[in-house]
Protein backbone atom coordinates (compact mmCIF):
# COMPACT_ATOMS: atom_id res chain seq x y z
CA UNK A 1 0.00 0.00 0.00
CA UNK A 2 1.32 3.44 -0.92
CA UNK A 3 1.61 6.22 1.61
CA UNK A 4 -0.72 9.21 1.54
CA UNK A 5 2.08 11.58 0.49
CA UNK A 6 2.88 9.42 -2.55
CA UNK A 7 -0.79 9.35 -3.55
CA UNK A 8 -1.08 13.11 -3.00
CA UNK A 9 2.04 13.74 -5.05
CA UNK A 10 0.60 11.56 -7.82
CA UNK A 11 -2.72 13.43 -7.72
CA UNK A 12 -0.89 16.75 -7.85
CA UNK A 13 1.28 15.60 -10.76
CA UNK A 14 -1.76 14.28 -12.66
CA UNK A 15 -3.68 17.51 -11.97
CA UNK A 16 -0.85 19.73 -13.22
CA UNK A 17 -0.31 17.45 -16.21
CA UNK A 18 -3.98 17.62 -17.22
CA UNK A 19 -4.11 21.39 -16.74
CA UNK A 20 -1.01 21.93 -18.87
CA UNK A 21 -2.18 19.53 -21.59
CA UNK A 22 -5.54 21.30 -21.87
CA UNK A 23 -4.21 24.82 -21.42
CA UNK A 24 -6.23 25.50 -18.28
CA UNK A 25 -5.14 28.20 -15.87
CA UNK A 26 -8.18 28.01 -13.60
CA UNK A 27 -10.72 25.36 -12.59
CA UNK A 28 -14.40 25.99 -13.20
CA UNK A 29 -17.31 23.61 -13.52
CA UNK A 30 -16.28 22.05 -16.84
CA UNK A 31 -12.70 21.51 -15.69
CA UNK A 32 -13.89 20.11 -12.34
CA UNK A 33 -16.07 17.55 -14.13
CA UNK A 34 -13.10 16.36 -16.21
CA UNK A 35 -10.75 16.24 -13.21
CA UNK A 36 -13.10 14.21 -11.02
CA UNK A 37 -13.42 11.60 -13.77
CA UNK A 38 -9.70 11.53 -14.58
CA UNK A 39 -8.35 11.53 -11.01
CA UNK A 40 -9.90 9.10 -8.49
CA UNK A 41 -11.04 10.63 -5.18
CA UNK A 42 -10.19 14.15 -6.35
CA UNK A 43 -11.17 16.92 -3.89
CA UNK A 44 -11.09 20.68 -3.55
CA UNK A 45 -8.21 20.19 -1.09
CA UNK A 46 -6.17 18.73 -3.94
CA UNK A 47 -6.64 21.98 -5.87
CA UNK A 48 -5.67 24.13 -2.89
CA UNK A 49 -2.59 22.03 -2.08
CA UNK A 50 -1.45 22.27 -5.70
CA UNK A 51 -1.99 26.05 -5.68
CA UNK A 52 -4.44 25.90 -8.58
CA UNK A 53 -6.93 28.78 -8.77
CA UNK A 54 -10.55 27.63 -8.81
CA UNK A 55 -13.97 29.21 -8.94
CA UNK A 56 -16.43 28.65 -6.11
CA UNK A 57 -17.54 26.09 -5.06
CA UNK A 58 -14.59 24.11 -6.46
CA UNK A 59 -12.24 26.38 -4.54
CA UNK A 60 -13.58 24.81 -1.33
CA UNK A 61 -13.15 26.46 2.07
CA UNK A 62 -9.90 28.27 2.81
CA UNK A 63 -9.34 28.68 6.54
CA UNK A 64 -5.81 29.86 7.22
CA UNK A 65 -7.19 33.23 8.34
CA UNK A 66 -10.61 34.55 9.28
CA UNK A 67 -10.51 36.76 6.18
CA UNK A 68 -10.01 33.70 3.96
CA UNK A 69 -12.69 31.79 5.81
CA UNK A 70 -15.21 34.59 5.54
CA UNK A 71 -14.51 35.11 1.82
CA UNK A 72 -14.83 31.37 1.15
CA UNK A 73 -18.08 31.03 3.08
CA UNK A 74 -19.57 34.11 1.41
CA UNK A 75 -18.65 32.75 -2.03
CA UNK A 76 -20.10 29.34 -1.22
CA UNK A 77 -23.23 31.07 0.10
CA UNK A 78 -23.68 32.83 -3.23
CA UNK A 79 -23.37 29.53 -5.10
CA UNK A 80 -25.71 27.86 -2.60
CA UNK A 81 -28.31 30.58 -3.14
CA UNK A 82 -28.20 30.50 -6.93
CA UNK A 83 -27.42 26.88 -7.84
CA UNK A 84 -29.76 24.37 -6.25
CA UNK A 85 -27.88 21.58 -8.03
CA UNK A 86 -24.70 22.51 -6.10
CA UNK A 87 -26.21 22.96 -2.64
CA UNK A 88 -25.22 19.49 -1.45
CA UNK A 89 -21.68 20.00 -2.75
CA UNK A 90 -21.39 23.35 -0.92
CA UNK A 91 -22.68 21.91 2.35
CA UNK A 92 -20.34 18.91 2.08
CA UNK A 93 -17.35 21.24 1.58
CA UNK A 94 -18.26 23.33 4.63
CA UNK A 95 -18.81 20.21 6.73
CA UNK A 96 -15.41 18.83 5.70
CA UNK A 97 -13.74 22.15 6.54
CA UNK A 98 -15.56 22.32 9.88
CA UNK A 99 -14.38 18.82 10.74
CA UNK A 100 -10.76 19.76 9.88
CA UNK A 101 -10.99 22.90 12.02
CA UNK A 102 -12.52 20.93 14.90
CA UNK A 103 -9.64 18.43 14.79
CA UNK A 104 -7.14 21.31 14.82
CA UNK A 105 -8.96 22.92 17.75
CA UNK A 106 -8.29 19.75 19.77
CA UNK A 107 -4.68 19.26 18.68
CA UNK A 108 -2.53 19.67 21.79
CA UNK A 109 0.55 20.27 19.62
CA UNK A 110 -0.92 23.60 18.49
CA UNK A 111 -0.70 26.71 20.62
CA UNK A 112 -3.65 27.63 22.80
CA UNK A 113 -4.27 30.70 20.61
CA UNK A 114 -4.34 28.59 17.43
CA UNK A 115 -6.71 26.06 19.02
CA UNK A 116 -9.00 28.89 20.13
CA UNK A 117 -8.90 30.37 16.62
CA UNK A 118 -9.84 27.05 15.03
CA UNK A 119 -12.61 26.59 17.56
CA UNK A 120 -14.01 30.00 16.59
CA UNK A 121 -13.78 29.01 12.92
CA UNK A 122 -15.89 25.95 13.70
CA UNK A 123 -18.56 28.30 15.08
CA UNK A 124 -18.46 30.39 11.90
CA UNK A 125 -19.01 27.29 9.77
CA UNK A 126 -21.83 26.10 12.01
CA UNK A 127 -23.57 29.44 11.48
CA UNK A 128 -23.14 29.02 7.71
CA UNK A 129 -24.51 25.47 7.87
CA UNK A 130 -27.49 26.70 9.88
CA UNK A 131 -28.42 29.30 7.25
CA UNK A 132 -26.01 30.28 4.44
CA UNK A 133 -28.12 33.34 3.59
CA UNK A 134 -27.74 34.65 7.15
CA UNK A 135 -23.96 34.27 7.22
CA UNK A 136 -22.95 37.59 5.55
CA UNK A 137 -24.91 39.69 8.06
CA UNK A 138 -23.75 37.54 10.97
CA UNK A 139 -20.08 37.77 9.95
CA UNK A 140 -20.34 41.56 9.63
CA UNK A 141 -21.76 41.80 13.16
CA UNK A 142 -19.10 39.41 14.43
CA UNK A 143 -16.33 41.56 12.91
CA UNK A 144 -17.82 44.69 14.50
CA UNK A 145 -17.98 42.92 17.85
CA UNK A 146 -14.30 41.93 17.57
CA UNK A 147 -13.29 45.48 16.64
CA UNK A 148 -15.13 46.78 19.70
CA UNK A 149 -13.53 44.15 21.93
CA UNK A 150 -10.04 45.06 20.66
CA UNK A 151 -10.65 48.73 21.39
CA UNK A 152 -11.85 47.91 24.89
CA UNK A 153 -8.74 45.79 25.53
CA UNK A 154 -6.32 48.46 24.27
CA UNK A 155 -4.56 50.45 26.99
CA UNK A 156 -5.95 53.93 27.52
CA UNK A 157 -3.85 56.71 26.03
CA UNK A 158 -3.16 59.99 27.71
CA UNK A 159 -3.79 63.06 25.62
Amino acid sequence: MRSTSVRSASKRARLLELMAARGWDRVGEAEWNVLTVAIPKFTTSDLRHAGVPAEPPWSGVAQKTFEELEASLRALGEVYGTRQDLRRFCRREVIRAKDRARLASRNVRLSEDKRREKSEMVEWMLVWLGDPALFPAWSELRRQMWAGARLAEAPARRI
